[in-house]
């Protein structure tokens, strides 16, 4: 019998050589356990979609720089605990989801993807949001479930853009009355925080049935 982690691999470097060759536009290395990226998946700048979710990664290279076109990174359900500054070069990025890693802090790097519309950070033991989450201002959807959050800062109702806003399971003891600038927000959810009232102004900025609360 073939060692298993030799076709593995094998079916690995197939698809990379492929991709390379026919400009694929999306690559899917999830589900693998891998604890490195193979460095020929940065040859690859063709890519738009990348999905490396379900293995073990700690960290990522910073030749990710060189896929200039990617638009959603997927790296949910692996070991990381920052990124690299080298992301900002992704200009084009506009999703980035990072649930169940181990953040206990958001990465400042985060910060400066500007071109963000969707931004999933859930299930890490993150306790703080910075105030410069005010810095993404395309953003339209921000998942922050799951974490350690006791506040929120006023900069966060700066996102005039959001339309959803999850936050659940978190520490939360109230929510500003800044809440009601983001007049184009169609769900929030805050159930399993210890808030006992939230602002009247949310039942006008936000259709409740589709939101959830305690």
């Amino acid at each position: 019998m073939r060692n298993y982690y030799k076709i593995i691999w094998d079916e690995i470097n197939n698809q990379l050589k492929q991709a390379k060759e026919e400009y694929w536009g999306c690559f899917d290395l999830s589900n693998f356990g891998l604890t490195e990226i193979p460095t020929e998946i940065f040859e690859i700048d063709s890519l738009c979609e990348l999905d490396l979710s379900y293995n073990h990664f700690k960290n990522i290279p910073s030749n990710i720089s060189q896929l200039t076109n990617l638009s959603y990174l997927i790296l949910d359900n692996n070991k990381i605990e920052t990124l690299a500054e080298d992301l900002t070069q992704l200009t084009n990025l506009y999703e980035l989801y990072l649930e169940e890693n181990e953040l206990v802090s958001i990465p400042s790097v985060i910060f400066q993807l500007t071109s963000l519309t969707g931004l999933v950070l859930s299930f890490n033991q993150i306790n703080k949001l910075p105030a410069d989450i005010s810095q993404l201002k395309n953003l339209e959807s921000l998942d922050l479930r799951g974490n350690q959050l006791t506040e929120l800062p006023d900069e966060l109702f700066e996102l005039t853009n959001l339309k959803y806003l999850f936050l659940e399971g978190n520490q939360l003891q109230g929510i500003s009355n800044s809440v009601c600038k983001l007049t184009n927000l169609e769900k929030l959810t805050l159930y399993d925080n210890p808030i006992t009232e939230i602002p009247d102004c949310v039942s006008k900025i936000t259709d409740l049935s589709k939101s959830s609360f305690n």
